[in-house]
């Protein structure tokens, strides 16, 4: 059972908004200055710049200030302990990275707080052409979601043509049933997920597409949709089946530790309850056997030489 009362959520809800503020004004401070670069992957993959860690620690120290008897998980602070509190607070201090070091205004800063592994309070910062200071989106359970004060709806009445984010390499990982392939809609790729969830909540996007996001990525993104009255499905590869997302859970954990929460990856389908049922209705998964196959060989021969 739910243990934070609605006072408690709206409390949190309204630091979280703070926070993002607070985030997204020292991102801005980064945005057109020269930044300093480091690659958490070979081949230049992954970058983290010192924005990323300022934002961050900001984040971890308010938090930790506000909340003391909370958990934090974020995505930079790996040397964290593996804690297991009822309350989790998950965080990404800079989504889209990419689009920030390159000057893309596409960018944001995602918190969300999980009571056993469920999501129930979301903030996320975006940069705004409307607003030089960027606008903040947020969410409590149970209390709808919420921009600049106006409530956010997911578009339910489908347009001419739909409107969807995926990911770049959705054609390699999806199969598509014959009558799917020419409803997909017009498909955007932007590089930044907390940009596609929250833009699914506005009802720009109909749809948006992940394949193996992280935790931090989705969380709270995924209630500010369900708040706006969207539907949210995950794929289990096992039961090979989509089912309503309840909680970011491996094996069915009251209190995922951070560890666990870290190694959650899942197929995400989120927007409007039509297009969501249309799409995974249509969808399947490719084999990646003889893609990890190819990999294994070419791993085996560059060690060879």
């Amino acid at each position: 059972m739910p243990s934070l009362t609605d006072d408690q959520l709206a409390e949190m809800e309204q630091a979280a908004v703070e926070l993002a503020r607070g985030a997204g004004r020292i991102l801005l401070g980064y945005f057109t200055g020269p930044l300093r670069v480091d690659f958490k992957s070979e081949n230049n993959r992954n970058p983290v710049t010192d924005a990323d860690h300022a934002a961050d620690t900001y984040l971890r120290d308010e938090l930790a200030r506000r909340f003391p008897a909370h958990g934090v998980l974020t995505e930079e602070a790996t040397d964290a302990p593996d804690t297991d509190t009822p309350v989790m607070w998950v965080i990404d201090p800079l989504d889209g990275t990419s689009n920030f070091l390159n000057g893309l205004p596409v960018f944001g800063v995602l918190i969300a707080a999980l009571e056993g592994g469920v999501p129930v309070v979301a903030a996320i910062f975006l940069p705004s052409i409307a607003d030089p200071e960027g606008v903040v989106l947020h969410a409590r359970r149970g209390g709808g979601a919420h921009e600049n004060g106006t409530t956010l709806s997911v578009r339910h009445q489908a347009p001419p043509r739909r409107m969807a984010a995926m990911p770049t390499y959705f054609v390699r990982m999806f199969s598509f049933r014959p009558h799917l392939r020419r409803g997909l809609g017009d498909v955007r790729a932007t590089g930044c997920a907390g940009f596609e969830l929250a833009s699914a909540a506005r009802g720009v996007f109909d749809y948006v597409v992940f394949n193996g996001a992280y935790v931090w990525d989705m969380a709270a993104g995924i209630l500010l949709v369900q708040e706006a009255g969207g539907s949210v499905l995950t794929y289990d590869r096992r039961a090979r089946a989509w089912s309503p997302f309840t909680r970011f859970s491996l094996a069915g954990e009251e209190s995922p530790t951070q560890s666990q929460l870290r190694r959650w990856r899942r197929p995400i389908v989120a927007g409007s309850s039509d297009a969501v049922e249309v799409i995974t209705r249509g969808i399947g998964f490719r084999s990646q056997r003889w893609r990890r196959f190819r990999q294994r060989v070419g791993d085996l021969l560059t060690f060879a030489r």
